[in-house]
Formats: C-alpha cells, sequence, structure tokens
C-alpha cells in the first residue's frame, strides 16, 4: 500500500511516500524551489515538485499511489494537481501522526502544540485549533482533550492572530522585538536563541498576558494586542540603541521563561490524565528544545520523542502515515531501530561530478584515500567545511548531511561563522554534534539527542574545551550521533578525536542566511562559493577554492 502525503498549511510545504508503512522518501517544498519556507511562489505552488520528487526516488507514478492524503490548513494551491483523489484529515492530527508513528513508543501520550490549525466556525467566530492531547497504541491516535482560540484576521493570513495559543504568543512577541523571518514572521527560534542574553525584569508583566489552570492555557486576542502595545511602549522609551538591545533579550527571556512554564504545565496535566510513561511532541512549539529537556528533567515522563520535522512541514509525514494507520486500518508496530530522517534522494557520484566539471577552474579538487583523516585535519586547523553527504535530512536542522561543520574548541569561531559564512544574528548559536559514546562526558544528559531537539548544559569543566558550542548561559543545543543512523558523520567525529582529543564538532545548516538547507550537489557548490567557508566535502571528494588549498 502506498500513500503520498501532502503537508503544510500558508508555509513549510512538503511531501512524503510511505509504503506498507514505511518512509520511502520526504523533502521539503523550499528545498527545491529555494524559496524559504515557500512564500512568494504564488501560482507555482501547484507544481508540488515534492510530491513529483519522492514519486521519482521510489521509481513510481502517481497512478501507482493508493491514496493521497493531506491535512485541511494546507493552501489549496498546493493540492490542486490532485483534486480528484486527495482526502483531507485535521492539520493536529497530521501532526500527532507525523511524531507517534515515528517514535520507538507501543503507547505513548501525545501533545501537539502550535500557532493554530484545522479551522471552524463557531456561533460566527472563525477558531483555530491550538493546543490537542492524544493517547496513541497499536489502534491508532485518539483525541483527549482540544484548544480551539479565536482568529482575528490580518492583512494576510500570516498576520492573524490567534487566542489560546502558545506559539502565537511567541511568534508575536518575537515579532515585535523585531526578530522576523521569510515573509515577517516572527522568528520563535531566533528569540529563543537571545532569551539566555536577557534578565527576568518583564517576567511578570507578561504573567498577567494569559490564564494557566490544570494545563488550559487561554490567552485572547485583546490580551495579544495589549502586549504588543506594551512591547512598542517600552522599545519607544529606550533612549539608545543599546538601551533597546537589552529589552529586546529580556523580552525574550520573558517569553521563553512563560512558555517553559505552560509546556510543563500542560504536560504534567496530559500525564495525570492519562498516567503514560512516553511522551511525542509535534508542532511548530515542540521546536523548542530548551522546552523539550526541561519536560524530561521537570515532569513524570521518562521518555520523549520529537519528531525532527515537528513545524507544518512534518504533516507530510503524518498525512501519509495516518493514511496507512489511521485510514487504511493497519496496526501499529514500532521500529526495532531509531527514526532516520534522511529521507531525500540519493545524489550519485556521477551527478556531483558533472556539477564539479562545470566548475573547472574556480576549484581545486581532491580524492584522498584517508578521506575522513584529511577533512578532520582541516577541521583541526581552523576550516569551516561544507558537508554533503548521501540523502538530504527532513525538518529544520540540519543533522549532519548538508552542514557546515567547524572545531569548536576555537573561542572565535561562532562569531566567525555567523559574520563571514552564515551571515546572521551575533547571538545565535550553534549546536555540538557529539559521539554516542562519549555524550556523558561533555553534556548533562546521557538521553541520546539524535533530532537536535534537546539543550542540556555543558558540564562546567568542558565549558573552556568546547566555547564555540556552549551558549552563554552554558547550554548547547546537542545532536547525539548514532553510527546507525549516520555512519559518515561518525568516522569524521571519531578521526576528529583521535587529532584532537574532543570528539565534538560544531554543526549548523549547510545555507546561507534566510536561504534554505541546501538539496543539491549544484546548491552546494553555489554556497560555498558565495560565502567564506574553507573547503566543501561532495560525498568522497574534497573541494577548494583555486588558491586556498
Amino acid at each position: 500500500m502506498r500513500v503520498l502525503g501532502l503537508g503544510g498549511s500558508h508555509h513549510d510545504f512538503g511531501a512524503c511516500l510511505v509504503e506498507d508503512g514505511r518512509i520511502v522518501s520526504a523533502v521539503e517544498e523550499e528545498r527545491l524551489t529555494r524559496k524559504k519556507v515557500g512564500y512568494g511562489l504564488g501560482p507555482r505552488l501547484q507544481r508540488c515538485l515534492a510530491a513529483d520528487y519522492v514519486l521519482n526516488e521510489a521509481g513510481i507514478t502517481l497512478d501507482d499511489v493508493d491514496r493521497v492524503v493531506a491535512n485541511d490548513f494546507l493552501s489549496p494551491v498546493y493540492t490542486l494537481r490532485f483534486k480528484d483523489r486527495v482526502e483531507y484529515i485535521g492539520h493536529h492530527l497530521s501532526h500527532a501522526a507525523s511524531t507517534f508513528y515515528t517514535s520507538p513508543f507501543e503507547e505513548a501520550a501525545v501533545l501537539v502544540m502550535d500557532g493554530r490549525g484545522s479551522e471552524r466556525t463557531v456561533d460566527g467566530t472563525r477558531r483555530g485549533e491550538t493546543i490537542t492531547y492524544y493517547t496513541g497504541d497499536a489502534h491508532g491516535l485518539r483525541p483527549l482533550h482540544a484548544v480551539w482560540g479565536e482568529i482575528a484576521a490580518g492583512v494576510r493570513r500570516a498576520d492573524d492572530l490567534c487566542a489560546d495559543s502558545v506559539g502565537s504568543m511567541y511568534e508575536l512577541v518575537a515579532k515585535c522585538i523585531g526578530l522576523t523571518t521569510v515573509g515577517g514572521v516572527g522568528a520563535s527560534g531566533k528569540a529563543m536563541g537571545l532569551a539566555p542574553y536577557g534578565r527576568s525584569r518583564y517576567v511578570e508583566e507578561l504573567a498577567g498576558s494569559y490564564r494557566l489552570r490544570g494545563g488550559d492555557f487561554r490567552q485572547s486576542v485583546a490580551q495579544q494586542r495589549e502586549l504588543a502595545r506594551f512591547i512598542a511602549g517600552e522599545l519607544s522609551r529606550a533612549g539608545s540603541e543599546d538601551a533597546a538591545g537589552e529589552m529586546r533579550a529580556d523580552f525574550a527571556f520573558a517569553v521563553q521563561e512563560h512558555t517553559e512554564r505552560i509546556i510543563l504545565e500542560m504536560a504534567r496535566s496530559l500525564h495525570e490524565r492519562t498516567g503514560a510513561r512516553r511522551l511525542c511532541l509535534a508542532g511548530g512549539v515542540a521546536l523548542n528544545s530548551v522546552a523539550n529537556y526541561k519536560i524530561l528533567e521537570e515532569t513524570p515522563f521518562e521518555e520523549i520523542h520529537i519528531v525532527p520535522a515537528a513545524g507544518d512541514q512534518g504533516t507530510s509525514l503524518g498525512a501519509a502515515l495516518q493514511g496507512h494507520y489511521g485510514m487504511g486500518g493497519h496496526r501499529w508496530e514500532p521500529a526495532d531501530e531509531p527514526f532516520s530522517p534522511y529521507l531525500g534522494a540519493v545524489y550519485d557520484d556521477a551527478r556531483i561530478n558533472v556539477a564539479i566539471a562545470t566548475l573547472r577552474g574556480r576549484l581545486i579538487v581532491e580524492r584522498p584515500d584517508d578521506l575522513y583523516g584529511r577533512v578532520a585535519a582541516k577541521l583541526a586547523g581552523g576550516a569551516v567545511v561544507g558537508w554533503f553527504q548521501g540523502r538530504s535530512e527532513i525538518g529544520p536542522r540540519a543533522l549532519g548531511n548538508r552542514s557546515i561543520l567547524a572545531d569548536p574548541r576555537d573561542p572565535g569561531m561562532k562569531d566567525r561563522i555567523n559574520a563571514k559564512v552564515k551571515h546572521r544574528e551575533w547571538f545565535r548559536p550553534f549546536a555540538p554534534v557529539v559521539s554516542r559514546d562519549r555524550q556523558a562526558e561533555f553534556f548533562s544528559t546521557d538521553v541520546p539527542a539524535p533530532y537536535m531537539l534537546l539543550v542540556p548544559q555543558v558540564r562546567p569543566a568542558k565549558r573552556t574545551v568546547i566555547p564555540s558550542v556552549t551558549h552563554v548561559d552554558g547550554s548547547a543545543r546537542l545532536q547525539t550521533v548514532l553510527p546507525e543512523l549516520n555512519p559518515r558523520l561518525s568516522a569524521l567525529l571519531d578521526a576528529f578525536d583521535r587529532i584532537t582529543g574532543v570528539p565534538v564538532l560544531l554543526n549548523t545548516s549547510f545555507n546561507d542566511n534566510e536561504e534554505p538547507i541546501v538539496e543539491t550537489p549544484e546548491d552546494a557548490l553555489r554556497c560555498f562559493l558565495s560565502t567564506d567557508m574553507d573547503a566543501l566535502v561532495l560525498g568522497d571528494t574534497v573541494l577548494f577554492k583555486d588558491g586556498q588549498a
């Protein structure tokens, strides 16, 4: 049985193909169109390139697909090609399916939190789903409780405010303090990175902007607007850019603090309802890796799983998986191995060689006998290296196949990459990637974090050893390398460890600022030549810019 899943909302579009319950391929539309989160595509969105991509990777056509499933909050333009076949499910159900059916759990509680999802009209008022509790087991997913917040229409769909939404609150504060992404949407990830630079000055003020009782979060649109006015008023009185910068950090601190309180309370409430020992998370709020780790630390849940594509891009996975299990009537049984996020197409040596040949004269090409030793030596010598291997990873965070890597021991490396390679804000941190068997030596947890969705502390004695991946508060957004998921990255870490005694590398996504992560060898070469990276590894080939070998 083959199911094509289409995902997204008014952004973060993608497609996934599932065959007999196994994900064959998945990709985000932005990787193919090179339009970040899909904004600005207009009528071109109906091409749905991601669907062709996953079908081609499987060697089939649409005629070989048994059903096409999408969530009902997805832009209808994206499903236009499939209008005679597509079946719709709820947006939050697609989120829930994306995380439960990729988990290692036979049964679990499931928590979905985002800006908003499926819409309905109640007594003439538009409402969107914002928080949903589920349970999952062999028989599928069952909703326990849902929150639907009032929607206040904006100029564009992305500008709509939605009541009773943790995600909407966080995006609003990020936007009000000037942290946005493509399309002018509040960049919650940037605010999470800025928060540790702030103080608690606005924590009490924000406490009055919502109500939280027994895991039930409530915040009206009027309260959101009042919060926006308060932030604007404070910034207008700053008096200097330095003072305004401190205020922005303090507001980021406050919204992060409250988001953690809210999520922890909701998790505890869900545990009381279910008694479950395991929790699955999805929705854009589940990308808040600081809060995720605190769920493990401060709630009764013993194990946690977050699908790496926790945002709307992951709803393509959920649509396809729900099509097989929930709609297809198949019993759920977890796989024996961890979920692999490496679901993109394979670009073979022939494709890589053709891409390199078109740039003859601009590149110096090496094919070393000891690839890992050669690259590790360059990294240990201070090089910033683009690392392009195998199938691309699904989700917003590079997990070692479309990554930029560097030496975490260099205290100036964070500022160098932010300024010269990524061209982004100075305060944004970089993640450490660490060998599984050495994780506990450097970090405060031995719980594997293969998807970069937990933020523990760096052990105090190691903070001066890996300063470029230690955030200002001593934390780090950790990625654990499991050899069974990524043997090539594991081998590179081992080689770096042999040279330096440190089994950790700095890992960030292979892209320039506000650009999608690279997908093809051609994308990787363009990014390499237009930034200050020192070397590029395409498969087994090491490349330098002419004159920089």
